[in-house]
């Protein structure tokens, strides 16, 4: 299943792929809360071989290069500097690109030094480095301009189309939804893939308690398809 976000990514890899100057291997990857940014570009590495690691708020620049090395396979003794230096060693043979969800975590208004490292290691190999963040990542990053120079493209992913949410329902369904449902589970979840999928999995449930072979807008009027966060519930009124 590839969503239009999806495809914005593999335009990006194969845009940097071609980059002319080497150390430009840095792409930021910006996105709202809920709209998939994570399972996607999950999926994406584990479909193409490329190494993801979720960023972590303890991190310190030695556990950072720990929890990569660990990924990566290769050994986490002696120094930072030596863990660091088997990283490049290994990127450097194998060219995989580095994905870092939840990048957030590696620079605030204060500090860098985690996203130094990074850019580092990406200087060294020359491998791509794609970090995952908010909508406010990249402005983080622009604070810093050794970094920022290194920024090959930045990916903005949008909420779920219309053609996204029927595409998603028709993969991951396991029941027959109709088109005014999928357009209600659209309109409903705001294009948010999190909301989605709870919609989806919600009317498995009530199809499979009262035996539905197909849903429509009619079976579940009033029924709350989606939940944010804030426990606010967006009914279905059944128009």
């Amino acid at each position: 299943m590839q969503t239009t976000n999806f495809r914005l990514l593999k335009e990006a890899e194969k845009i940097v792929e071609r980059r002319g100057a080497r150390e430009a291997s840095l792409v930021l990857i910006q996105g709202k809360f809920g709209i998939g940014k994570s399972e996607m570009t999950e999926r994406w590495a584990s479909e193409n071989g490329h190494v993801f690691i979720r960023a972590k708020k303890v991190w310190t620049p030695r556990s950072m290069l720990e929890d990569i090395a660990a990924e990566l396979g290769v050994a986490v003794r002696g120094s930072a500097k030596d863990i660091e230096n088997r990283i490049t060693q290994h990127l450097a043979q194998t060219m995989q690109a580095l994905i870092v969800d939840e990048a957030d975590y590696l620079a605030d208004m204060k500090s860098a030094a985690k996203l130094e490292t990074i850019r580092d290691i990406s200087d060294v190999t020359g491998t791509m480095v794609f970090l995952v963040g908010m909508q406010d990542f990249p402005a983080i990053v622009q604070r810093y301009e050794h970094i920022a120079s290194r920024v090959a493209r930045i990916v903005q992913l949008h909420p779920l189309s219309l053609a996204d949410v029927q595409a998603t329902c028709k993969a991951k369904a396991e029941v027959a939804l109709s088109p005014a449902l999928v357009e209600q589970i659209h309109r409903d979840s705001k294009g948010r893939m999190r909301h989605v999928l709870n919609a989806i999995a919600n009317i498995e449930v009530w199809a499979e308690t009262n035996s539905w072979t197909e849903v429509d807008v009619t079976h579940v009027k009033g029924k709350p398809l989606c939940t944010d966060f804030t426990g606010h519930i967006a009914a279905n009124k059944g128009v």
